[in-house]
């Protein structure tokens, strides 16, 4: 990050004021979508969510390869740790 000098108190105000307002900016839409969301997922809700099929969450889920909770027979996925899980595996093209 390039070294700024600040000279007076109005520019130090609209530093302040433009860092906040593109902090905002980029991290509104994340806010407003963890907002928005359920916490917890059934397997449905996941299937519908990813387009996996029942059966491949199920697979994942025995080989412990997502995060889940079980009580008796009712599973349910944290959709924090399905998003970290989706973004550990993302592959990127060549190139990029």
């Amino acid at each position: 990050m390039p070294k700024a000098y600040i000279t007076s108190k109005e520019e130090l105000e609209q530093t302040v004021k433009e860092s906040v307002a593109s902090l905002f900016e980029q991290q509104l839409p994340k806010i407003l979508r963890k907002a928005q969301r359920k916490e917890w997922l059934t397997v449905s809700e996941l299937a519908e969510l990813t387009g996996w099929s029942k059966r491949t969450i199920y697979y994942l889920k025995s080989q412990d390869r997502i995060p889940y909770s079980q009580e008796n027979h009712r599973i349910l996925f944290p959709t924090d740790g399905i998003e970290d899980y989706l973004h550990e595996n993302m592959v990127n093209p060549a190139g990029e």
